[in-house]
C-alpha cells in the first residue's frame, strides 16, 4: 500500500496552486459565514436581554405600587426604536 502510494504522482506545482489558493478562499468563506451568523446571534441576544430587562423593571414598578410608567428617561419603551440623527 505505501509502494502504492511513493509511486502515485503528484500534481506539479505549478498547476496546484489555483486549487490551494481555492482552498484559502473556500476556508476564509466558511470563517466569514460563521463570524456573520455568530454576530447575528449575539445582536438578537442582547436584543432579548434588553426587552426582559424592560419587562422586569415595568413588573418591579407595578409591583411597588407606582403603577404603569413609560420608559425611563433615556430609554426606549419595548419595540420601539431609537431615532436616527
Amino acid at each position: 500500500m505505501i509502494a502504492l502510494f511513493a509511486e502515485a504522482p503528484a500534481l506539479p506545482l505549478h498547476s496546484a496552486g489555483k486549487y490551494v489558493a481555492g482552498a484559502y478562499i473556500f476556508c476564509a468563506l466558511i470563517l466569514i459565514i460563521y463570524v456573520a451568523i455568530m454576530a447575528r446571534r449575539l445582536y438578537h441576544n442582547q436584543q432579548e436581554i434588553l426587552e426582559l430587562k424592560a419587562m422586569l423593571a415595568e413588573r418591579e414598578r407595578v409591583e411597588s405600587g407606582a403603577g404603569p410608567a413609560g420608559p425611563a428617561p433615556g430609554e426606549t419603551a419595548v419595540g420601539e426604536r431609537e431615532p436616527v440623527a
